[in-house]
């Protein structure tokens, strides 16, 4: 009887370590970055593509960096009243950094 409470218990063990991995391997957590923190890496990718930093608002809600992944914000020159959609693909290796290559509309939003 033994031999088979031994057995029983490998072939337990077994069953329960393939289950917990196969939740492990399907389990993702999302990374999140704060709006104001990606309107900042907006501003700055287009402060670097044209020579001058717009004002740039991505809403309330934290953004998820998802490697090609759209995010829309409003973009404005300083000063002007006079805003602008943008859309943001987001580019990751799932590390901790991220870039963004912004297309800002040639009409303003209406």
């Amino acid at each position: 009887m033994r031999t088979s409470t031994v057995v029983s218990s490998v072939i337990t063990a077994s069953v329960l370590a393939a289950a917990l991995a196969g939740c492990t391997a399907s389990a993702s957590i999302d990374r999140t970055v704060s709006s104001s923190a990606f309107a900042t890496t907006v501003a700055d990718a287009l402060e670097k593509e044209v020579g001058t930093r717009p004002d740039v608002d991505c809403g309330d809600d934290a953004v998820s960096v998802v490697d090609q992944a759209e995010v829309h914000c409003d973009v404005r020159t300083p000063g002007s009243d006079v805003v602008y959609d943008s859309v943001s693909v987001i580019s990751t290796d799932g590390g901790d950094d991220y870039g963004v290559a912004v297309e800002v509309d040639s009409e303003p939003k209406g």
